[in-house]
């Protein structure tokens, strides 16, 4: 018999942070959440999620069988998603669950019902709280490790969802660049296609470390460039700043540009050395050992992540994403140690970045889907 309860006691919240150890124990490619940080991120009174302005909020759940837990959940309320969209979606997230149907259909029951009390009639997800977040589960390459702050399950998640009713809403994908694929003289063709005069136009920059005039202008290009995507909501300059300071030792001024034209801002490019290999060995805990593998093996990282990239609509046949790219290259000599890079993640109908990236030596290396369902 399964039982559904709500996390409300300091001992349920224990539970529900530790539960993924259960899930994933078996897993090597997974990479634990540090705890500190994931239980400041769940409380309304700490998380960033919750400051939106918008009254976002999320109920958290624990399902049980025989007095020991087998599975988690929280029921999402986006309200910025729901003011931007007005779609009636709401969403799920830090879902986790033993390989049993009764026990997925148990979770989501309870999610789907916190989420109709609150006028929604779409649940969807996972997503950890946004679709920045952690989102998806895991369809291709669960073989190896994503890039840090991309979601990774088991392969029976996608099962367990199918099973419940839940369809395919969109695949999020991941593509990798290593140092024998990644191919410098495509690169070059495709920046002389433009003609030296165009690629000449475009002034390329580092972006300055917890400067907010550049997160201002980071946030207004970001809006115009995501604005029609699928799913996206805004962020904000405080939003690009947070996350700055989350990247902390492996964010690196060599990584990140701005792009202008005539003196204009029009796209930019925000990569990161990726710790996940450190975050494995640290197994949820922040302690002496790991601030000292954080500060000190930041120099023998072998993978880095491109986070985000944005371009102004207007500008999106320009030189602008290939100097963008070019300037990656250029600096990766100087981390001898990064064997691969990884985009994501990218949405399955961005056909022209696609096209681009697979162009220039990138390979398709995860697919992480995204679930909805009418209730």
């Amino acid at each position: 018999m399964i039982s559904v309860t709500e996390v409300r006691k300091r001992a349920d919240w224990k539970v529900f942070l530790r539960f993924p150890w259960k899930v994933y124990q078996n897993l090597p490619e997974w990479v634990p959440p540090i705890l500190s940080q994931q239980k400041k991120q769940l409380n309304p009174g700490t998380g960033t999620f919750f400051n939106d302005g918008y009254g976002s909020t999320a109920g958290y759940f624990l399902a049980w069988r025989n007095g020991e837990p087998v599975g988690r959940i929280a029921a999402i309320s986006n309200e910025l998603h729901r003011k931007t969209h007005r779609d009636g979606v709401g969403f799920f997230g830090f879902f986790e669950s033993i390989d049993d149907r009764s026990v997925a259909d148990a979770l989501l029951t309870a999610a789907e019902g916190w989420l109709n009390e609150r006028g929604f009639y779409i649940s969807r997800g996972p997503t950890s709280f946004t679709i920045y977040d952690p989102a998806g589960v895991t369809v291709h390459g669960g073989d190896s490790r994503p890039g840090m702050g991309m979601a990774y399950t088991p392969a029976y998640y996608a099962d367990l969802l199918e099973s419940n009713g839940y369809r395919k809403a969109r695949d999020l994908l991941a593509y990798c660049f290593t140092s024998e694929c990644a191919d410098p003289v495509l690169l070059n063709a495709k920046i002389a296609a433009f003609g030296q005069k165009a690629v000449e136009e475009i002034d390329i920059r580092s972006l300055r470390r917890h400067d907010r005039t550049d997160a201002e202008v980071i946030a207004n290009i970001f809006k115009r460039a995501w604005e029609h995507n699928w799913g996206a909501i805004p962020l904000t300059a405080d939003d690009f700043l947070h996350t700055q300071r989350e990247m902390g030792p492996f964010a690196d001024e060599r990584l990140v540009y701005l792009a202008s034209k005539d003196g204009q801002p029009i796209a930019f490019f925000i990569a990161s050395l990726d710790p996940g290999e450190i975050l494995q060995k640290m197994n949820g805990r922040m302690g002496l050992r790991g601030i000292f593998e954080m500060m000190f093996r930041r120099g023998r990282l072998k993978h880095a992540r491109v986070i985000l990239m944005g371009v102004l609509p207007e500008h999106r046949n320009s030189p602008a994403v290939i100097r963008l790219l070019f300037e990656f290259y250029r600096h990766w000599k100087e981390f001898p140690a990064v064997e691969s890079l990884e985009f994501s993640w990218i949405l399955e109908d961005n056909i022209s970045t696609r096209k681009l990236i697979e162009g220039i030596g990138g390979r398709h290396s995860h697919t992480f889907r995204v679930f909805e369902k009418f209730m």
